[in-house]
């Protein structure tokens, strides 16, 4: 069975106001090639850091330690494909709601820390759906 998704909708005529909205804004501050539509985040990358905080506990039940990740939005320095780059680096968010940015591998002779601080967004307009109606 199915699980169902009992998150809030956005009617799309409310979702077309507010992207237009956020681009207005912007467009007073940034050249408008430079302000960004949307990042796309690929699925299998989401899941990879799902999986990497599950474990089974003694009971063999999968338990997982974050409630979701966090996109933060960043600019990469001297990108040739576009000026101004606009990323999203995503950070795995903990139980308690916290950030999760590096973590202990516990092993002596390895490094202390280990970056979960993730860039595997695409940028639009390199990676649009120039038909959708969200595309202000």
């Amino acid at each position: 069975m199915k699980s169902r998704i009992n998150v809030p909708t956005v009617p799309l005529d409310e979702a077309i106001a507010r992207v237009t909205r956020f681009r207005d804004q912007l467009i007073k501050q940034v050249p408008e090639a430079n302000i960004p539509r949307a990042v796309f985040i690929p699925i299998a990358d989401i899941m990879a850091i799902i999986e990497k905080f599950q474990e089974l506990d003694e009971h063999g039940n999968i338990r997982n330690s974050l409630t979701g990740v966090r996109a933060y939005f960043a600019v990469k320095d001297g990108d040739q494909a576009l000026p101004d780059d606009v990323t999203a680096l995503i950070v795995p968010v903990d139980l308690a709601g916290s950030d999760i940015v590096a973590h202990t591998t516990g092993v002596e002779g390895e490094e202390d820390d280990d970056s979960d601080i993730y860039d595997f967004t695409q940028p639009c307009p390199d990676k649009c759906d120039p038909d959708s109606p969200l595309y202000v």
